[in-house]
């Protein structure tokens, strides 16, 4: 994971690559000018709300890695155009088969969760947000009576 001082040197280079004053993305934020400052400059103590309410504004993300049971595990920060896409694809995908088979979004849902499948509709959304409704519903019943997508 990166220091806070290497954290507060991109901020601060992303804020003078956008022609932004110290004032003005501080007054955005929510924050002092002295807060910005520590920040920038990798010091003082604040939240990590206030981190990431910063990043926000500057349109930035962060990458944490965190040790869990020996095993490292990577979290990331993103709120992307992309994810908005696939998460609405899935939803279509769900409620589209839900109305095919006559059960609700819920249960279809939770189904297609427990088979692994709503992964797989994230995996491949490049592959599969043009297809057919047709097309999607034949998928998932291959996937659900354990068939080759």
């Amino acid at each position: 994971m990166e220091s806070k001082f290497e954290i507060g040197k991109k901020i601060k280079n992303k804020r003078l690559q956008l022609n932004l004053r110290m004032d003005d993305v501080a007054k955005e934020v929510g924050i002092t000018r002295s807060t910005l400052w520590s920040i920038e400059n990798g010091n003082g103590n604040y939240t990590i709300d206030t981190l990431l309410r910063l990043l926000n504004f500057l349109n930035m993300s962060i990458d944490i890695d965190a040790q869990e049971q020996g095993a490292r595990r990577r979290a990331t920060r993103t709120n992307s155009v992309l994810d908005k896409k696939i998460n609405r694809f899935i939803v279509m995908c769900v409620e589209q088969y839900a109305s095919s088979v006559n059960q609700s979004s819920n249960a279809v849902y939770s189904m297609l969760n427990k088979a692994g499948i709503v992964n797989e509709l994230k995996d491949d959304y490049e592959d599969m947000h043009g297809m057919s409704t047709y097309s999607i519903n034949e998928y998932i019943s291959r996937r659900l009576l354990g068939g080759a997508a």
